[in-house]
């Protein structure tokens, strides 16, 4: 049991020293895999249905309370994200995290000449 729980966490993130940058690594690596042909369209079906969670009339914390409302969506989003990281083959997920992380450490190389001016003379 305890060894499927290390590979849902290894799995299921992508390394960042930055909160905000892993949200967004995260969400990368959820478009991805939502657009790669090897993951099973109902696996592809959670995000879909969590995202369309947001616009039932219905809630389970009524949007009454300001803050409260909006935190079970929230929740149910991340929720959703998280076992559709879960249901897409490990193999792809792998895939698709070492292209990100590659992505990031990735150089752009500027072909071109320099050259060195002399100061003007007085």
């Amino acid at each position: 049991m305890s060894n499927d729980t290390n590979r849902s966490q290894r799995l299921s993130r992508v390394p960042e020293d930055n909160v905000i940058r892993g949200l967004i690594q995260q969400i990368k690596l959820v478009w991805r895999l939502f657009r790669d042909r090897r993951v099973p369209v109902w696996a592809k079906l959670v995000p879909v249905l969590s995202a369309g969670y947001l616009f039932l009339p219905a809630d389970l914390v009524p949007d009454l309370f300001l803050g409260l409302g909006q935190l079970d969506d929230l929740a149910i989003i991340a929720l959703g994200l998280k076992v559709f990281l879960e249901l897409a083959p490990p193999g792809v997920v792998q895939e698709h995290m070492n292209a990100l992380v590659a992505s990031r450490y990735q150089w752009t190389v500027i072909d071109g000449e320099a050259e060195h001016l002399d100061e003007p003379q007085p």
